[in-house]
């Protein structure tokens, strides 16, 4: 298992910035005009922050989340404090067989001049994800893996209902370096400068 469920400590990564990237390869053709190419479905997110400086328990904390990662071996969950909700959405409609159903967020272009972007959500905050059947709340009957993003229904919704759901959601993360390159400028001071996260596929 490359993935560890565990969330990297929100009192240090709550300074970070960062957010989604895509892919785009532009070639400039001969008469000056460009063509785009898009490389990537999804966006990948990246992120960078400072540890500086950091003493005590923190920097512990820290050191110790770092060894148990072993650098960019294993993935971990960050929260990102610019986009960490979804309120209640639309993930699907019932057709009276299928039970499973994928949560996503969407995201609507102003204007709507281009197709709604839909960002599958994998990593589900625990105990916040609440869910509605043809507008109805329904407090049982389903159970969302909180590690995949998958709800599943005991029965499966009738034809034509929509099914809607709201949550919090983590961005599965690893550190992009094997080297903690920490300087040590006076007794319990540490700086780390320049973290790097970069988003992983699952």
């Amino acid at each position: 298992m490359s993935f560890h469920e565990i969330r990297f400590p929100t009192r240090i990564s709550y300074g970070a910035s960062g957010g989604p990237r895509f892919s785009t390869t532009v070639q400039i053709l001969n008469s000056g005009f460009e063509q785009r190419n898009i490389n990537w479905a999804e966006a990948r997110r990246e992120y960078s922050f400072d540890i500086s400086p950091s003493r005590g328990e923190d920097w512990a904390a820290v050191l110790a989340f770092f060894h148990a990662r072993y650098g960019r071996a294993y993935g971990f969950r960050l929260k990102d404090f610019s986009d960490f909700e979804m309120a209640q959405q639309q993930i699907g409609t019932g057709d009276g067989a299928t039970t499973e159903f994928q949560i996503f967020k969407r995201y609507v272009d102003v204007g709507e001049i281009a197709p709604a972007y839909d960002r599958p959500l994998k990593k589900i905050v625990a105990d916040t994800a609440l869910v509605w059947v043809d507008g109805t709340s329904l407090l049982s009957g389903w159970s969302v893996d909180e590690t995949t993003g998958l709800l599943t229904f005991d029965t499966a919704p009738e034809s034509d209902v929509e099914i809607s759901v709201s949550c919090e959601f983590d961005v599965p993360v690893r550190f992009d370096t094997d080297l903690m390159q920490a300087a040590i400028p006076g007794p319990d001071i540490h700086h780390w400068q320049s973290i790097k996260l970069v988003e992983v596929r699952l």
